[in-house]
C-alpha cells in the first residue's frame, strides 16, 4: 500500500472530491507512509509560500507549528470520540486538502506585494485595487480550507457540521495564538 500512485490509484481524484465537500476521508487509503510523504510535501509548499511573502526564515517553523496544532488536535478530537483508528485516513484528507488549497494560494501570494509600514510621520500607504482583490482572494482560500477541514472532521467524527466548524475554528485560533507567542507575530 505504500506504493500508491496519486493518479493511477485515484488518490488525487478522491482528495479533490474532499476539497469539493463531496468525498469522505474513509475513502482514502490507510497508509502511514503516504501520510508522511504528504506532510513533507505540504511543509515544502508552505515553506515556498512563505518565501514568496519574504518570510523564508520562519516559514518552515510556522508550517511545522501548524501541522502540530492541526494533527495533534485532530488526534485528540478523534480519541475523545473513541475513533482514533480513523486518524491516518483523516490526517491524509487534511494534508491532501491542505496541499490543494496551498497550491491554489501560491499564485495569489506571488501577486501580492507586501505592504511596508510607512515610516513614523509619513503618509499612509494606499492599497491598490488589485492588492485588495488578491487579499480578499487569499481570505477566501482560507475560508475554503476551514470549510474543507470542517467537512473532513464532521465525517471522521460522525458529528454535525456546526460542531466540526467550531472545532476547526478553535484550531485556527490555537495556531494563531501559539504563532504569536512562539514566533512573535
Amino acid at each position: 500500500m505504500s506504493n500508491l500512485h496519486p493518479l493511477r490509484d485515484g488518490l488525487l481524484a478522491r482528495i479533490l472530491d474532499v476539497c469539493r465537500l463531496r468525498g469522505d476521508p474513509q475513502e482514502l487509503p490507510y497508509s502511514p507512509p503516504l501520510l508522511v510523504r504528504m506532510l513533507v510535501i505540504a511543509t515544502a509548499i508552505d515553506g515556498f509560500g512563505g518565501s514568496i511573502l519574504g518570510e523564508a526564515g520562519d516559514a518552515l517553523l510556522r508550517s511545522l507549528l501548524s501541522s502540530v496544532v492541526v494533527f495533534g488536535l485532530c488526534a485528540v478530537a478523534l480519541a475523545i470520540r473513541g475513533l482514533g483508528n480513523r486518524f491516518v485516513q483523516t490526517a491524509i484528507a487534511l494534508a491532501g486538502s491542505g496541499i490543494v488549497v496551498s497550491l491554489a494560494q501560491l499564485p495569489i501570494l506571488a501577486l501580492i506585494v507586501p505592504i511596508v509600514a510607512p515610516a513614523p510621520g509619513a503618509a499612509a500607504v494606499a492599497i491598490d485595487p488589485l492588492q485588495a482583490l488578491l487579499r480578499w482572494a487569499s481570505l477566501a482560500t482560507l475560508a475554503w480550507q476551514v470549510l474543507v477541514y470542517a467537512h473532513i472532521m464532521r465525517l471522521a467524527m460522525d458529528s454535525r457540521f456546526g460542531f466540526a466548524l467550531v472545532l476547526v475554528a478553535t484550531w485556527l485560533v490555537a495556531y494563531w495564538s501559539l504563532d504569536s507567542v512562539l514566533l512573535g507575530t
